[in-house]
C-alpha cells in the first residue's frame, strides 16, 4: 500500500506542475485534490465526508462549495479529500494510516512551496467529524483551525478521551439540535469537555429544523454541512485563523 501511494503523490506532483490543472483524482481514485489558479502559498482545507460517501468525494457538499467560482474569489485554497472506504472508516488502525498519508500530502504540498504552512484547515461532518477530531488529535500543531459538523465520536472511545491533544485549537462545532442519527449532546459534550480543560476558541452552533430545512438538508437533519456552508460566517472564521510560528 505505502509504494501505490508514493507513486500516487509522484502523479500528483507531475499534474500540478501542468498549466491550467484545477481538479483531478490520483491514479488509484483515494485522493481528490482542487487546484486553484494561483498554486502559491495558499491554504489547504483537509476535508473528510461521511460514512458511505466514498464515490462522492469529490462533490461533497463542502468540497462543491469550497471548489465554487464564487468561494474561490473570496477564498483561494487547495482542497484535498480522501475518498474513504467504509472499511476504513471502521478500523481505527485504517483511519490512522489514513492520516498518515493525507498528512504526507500535505507536507509534501508545502515543501512545494504550494500550501501556507501556517494555513491548514480540517472540516468533516459526521463520521468525516470524527476523521477531523482524530486528524486534530494526530497532529496537533500542525493545523490551524478546524469544523466539525455533527461528529460520530461515538463510534471511537480514543476520540473522546484524547481531547486534551486540542484544545489549544481554534474548533467550531456545528450540529442539528434535532439530528436523529447523531444524537447533539454528542456535540455538546465534546465543547463542554474542551472548555473545562481551559480550550479559549471552541464553540458550537446548533441549527433548528427550519435552518436545516432552508439549506437544503433533509429531514434526518444529519447534514449539518448544508447549513454551515449556507453560513459565510463560518467560512470568514476559518480562512481568518493561523498557526503561531514554531519556536
Amino acid at each position: 500500500m505505502k509504494k501505490k501511494f508514493r507513486f500516487s503523490l509522484i502523479l500528483v506532483t507531475a499534474l500540478l506542475v501542468l498549466a491550467g490543472c484545477s481538479s483531478f483524482k490520483t491514479d488509484n481514485s483515494r485522493y481528490y485534490l482542487y487546484t486553484p489558479k494561483d498554486t502559491k502559498s495558499l491554504p489547504l482545507v483537509i476535508v473528510f465526508h461521511g460514512y458511505g460517501e466514498a464515490e462522492n468525494a469529490g462533490n461533497t457538499k463542502v468540497v462543491s462549495t469550497l471548489t465554487s467560482t464564487e468561494s474561490q474569489s473570496k477564498h483561494s485554497c487547495y482542497v484535498l479529500a480522501p475518498h474513504i472506504d467504509d472499511n476504513i472508516f471502521l478500523a481505527e488502525s485504517n483511519r490512522l494510516s489514513l492520516y498518515a498519508e493525507v498528512k504526507e500530502i500535505s507536507d509534501h504540498l508545502i515543501a512545494e512551496g504550494k500550501v501556507n504552512p501556517s494555513a491548514v484547515y480540517c472540516m468533516g461532518n459526521s463520521f468525516g467529524g470524527l476523521a477531523t477530531v482524530e486528524f486534530l488529535e494526530t497532529y496537533p500543531e500542525d493545523i490551524a483551525g478546524a469544523i466539525v459538523m455533527c461528529p460520530a465520536l461515538t463510534y471511537s472511545r480514543d476520540s473522546s478521551t484524547n481531547l486534551s491533544k486540542i484544545k489549544d485549537i481554534p474548533i467550531w462545532f456545528a450540529h442539528a439540535t434535532n439530528d436523529n442519527v447523531i444524537p447533539v449532546d454528542v456535540s455538546r459534550s465534546a465543547v463542554s469537555t474542551l472548555k473545562a480543560m481551559g480550550a479559549e476558541n471552541v464553540s458550537l452552533t446548533e441549527f433548528s429544523d427550519q435552518e436545516m430545512l432552508s439549506a437544503g438538508a433533509l429531514t434526518g437533519f444529519h447534514q449539518a454541512d448544508f447549513a454551515v456552508m449556507a453560513d459565510d460566517r463560518f467560512m470568514e472564521w476559518l480562512f481568518s485563523l493561523s498557526c503561531p510560528p514554531r519556536p
